[in-house]
């Protein structure tokens, strides 16, 4: 069934319905669900921090907020690609009998990351500022909001496209399961890139993940945003969202009958 026309409001309201339920779901048990959706992330850095920190002694500075100022914008990015790769899939009875715009699925499971992201804003604030010595800065007040507006320009584009694919090829889902592990050490995350070797430094620069993480660190451990970092990412969100809406005119229409 082909998608109904509906207006921007409508789409709206059914953006926050999906986005609701799944935090609903989420955080059932109020703070005993809020702490648990914190819990994987903390102890994923915690294990981190064992391993290069103690075990093999690296050498970084406040390298426990170094981990957490990261791994947290990694987990929105990872899991809300992740989900939504598999959106059509799951939600292919709302395709085929409500007609709904194809487009909006993913937009949800982006959406349920960016706001889960935002209510671990406060445990990543407090965790700088106690374990770093980061005293917030009142420049976070309009850097994290450009942040989670660029985040979200940049994942967005790749979830569309990702669930696209998988409608059509159900091997891409078990494909992220490999290729964001391989991209998480690329970037890299775990360890500062001025331990990477000369000749290797540019190829991961090029990298729009190392510049997007690279700035929620800096911002959190300096307040400060690199504009260079911030339009290089930019670019790569312009440009991935024009090959997603392309991929989207393309292959949406048949949507229902693959699913």
């Amino acid at each position: 069934m082909p998608s109904v026309e509906r207006s921007p409001r409508q789409l709206a309201e059914f953006l926050y319905l999906l986005t609701r339920q799944e935090l609903k779901a989420r955080y059932k048990g109020r703070l005993l669900g809020y702490v648990w959706a914190l819990a994987h992330t903390f102890a994923l850095a915690f294990v981190y921090w064992i391993a290069f920190k103690i075990i093999m002694g690296l050498d970084v500075v406040n390298y426990s907020v170094y981990l957490v100022a990261g791994m947290f914008p990694w987990v929105w990015l990872a899991t809300g690609v992740t989900s939504a790769t598999r959106s059509f899939v799951v939600n292919a009875p709302l395709i085929k009998e409500m007609g709904i715009a194809h487009a909006i699925l993913p937009l949800s499971n982006v959406m349920q990351e960016f706001a889960h992201f935002v209510f671990a804003l406060p445990a990543i604030i407090a965790w700088v500022w106690l374990a770093g010595g980061y005293v917030p800065s009142l420049s976070w007040l309009w850097q994290i909001p450009l942040m989670l507006a660029l985040q979200a320009a940049f994942v967005y584009p790749i979830a569309l496209g990702c669930a696209l694919a998988n409608a059509y090829v159900r091997d891409i889902d078990y494909l992220l399961g490999i290729g964001f592990p391989l991209a998480f050490f690329a970037t890299p995350m775990v360890y500062p890139l001025s331990i990477v070797p000369d000749p290797l430094h540019h190829w991961f620069e090029l990298n729009p993940l190392h510049a997007l993480m690279q700035s929620w660190r800096s911002l959190f451990m300096e307040s400060t945003l690199d504009p260079a970092q911030l339009a290089y990412v930019a670019g790569w969100a312009i440009a991935l969202g024009a090959v997603a809406w392309a991929l989207h005119r393309k292959l949406a229409p048949r949507i229902g009958e693959v699913v």
